[in-house]
């Protein structure tokens, strides 16, 4: 518990001291580049953002779903989400959203200004979107075991999080020894989610699986990412990274 709390500790220092952070990703399907994902984390002012553009390649615009979407998350210090904008440009479904998250009601206000739809729900006390969850990942002690709570456009899924091993792998920052974790899914209600971005809602079923790479040192920044999803190999893979 101890040793949990001193790692959470100097994580969290270093993005609160942290100017901005930034990580470019390739998302790959059958050897082939689908798409790019830029995530930025700025403080500025004591206001913590997270955003995230991630735009298809110009293969798959031709040939399939094209995406150009934006996310941009405020948290608070413990990487909780407050604001939550979404502007979502893909084939066949647009979204321009806002969600706003009250940890005292425990209650989360969602509104498109597109399709003019509303939604009032219930949170739990950790639940996160998909990328600020991500970022508390990095402030856990990542070779122990954790249960953490997302919020899957209107409905709660919980993460099941297993580290795995200790591994040696070669990215495009280099050669890094990694943690790998393996996360399942768990339903946490019987709700059903309203429609959504195919890059963060629409992978939560309980049959799927992800695993991540994070780096094994003090920025534990995540390297690659493997989705099992409906017999599917689905791989994010590190292209640059940058700190200020």
């Amino acid at each position: 518990m101890i040793k949990k709390a001193i790692l959470s500790f100097i994580f969290l220092c270093f993005l609160l001291y942290l100017n901005s952070e930034k990580i470019s990703f390739s998302i790959d399907y059958l050897g082939l580049n689908v798409a790019t994902v830029e995530m930025k984390y700025e403080s500025i002012n004591s206001q913590h953002n997270i955003t995230v553009a991630a735009k298809s390649s110009a293969l798959i615009d031709l040939f399939t779903y094209s995406l150009d979407n934006t996310y941009v998350v405020r948290v608070d210090r413990n990487l909780k989400p407050i604001v939550y904008n979404k502007v979502i440009r893909q084939k066949n479904f647009q979204e321009t959203s806002i969600t706003l998250y009250d940890f005292e009601s425990q209650e989360a206000r969602y509104f498109d200004s597109i399709s003019q739809n509303s939604h009032v729900y219930k949170i739990l006390d950790d639940t996160r979107d998909f990328f600020s969850a991500l970022y508390y990942l990095r402030t856990l002690d990542l070779r122990e075991n954790h249960i953490i709570s997302i919020d899957v456009a209107g409905k709660i899924v919980l993460l099941e999080i297993r580290f795995l091993d200790t591994e040696n792998i070669r990215t495009q920052i280099g050669n890094v020894t990694t943690n790998k974790i393996e996360i399942s899914f768990k339903h946490f209600d019987n709700k059903r989610k309203f429609n959504s971005d195919m890059l963060t809602n629409n992978l939560w079923a309980e049959e799927n699986k992800l695993y991540f790479w994070f780096t094994d040192d003090q920025r534990q920044i995540p390297v690659r990412s493997h989705y099992i999803v409906k017999r599917m190999n689905v791989y994010w893979n590190i292209k640059k990274y940058d700190e200020k």
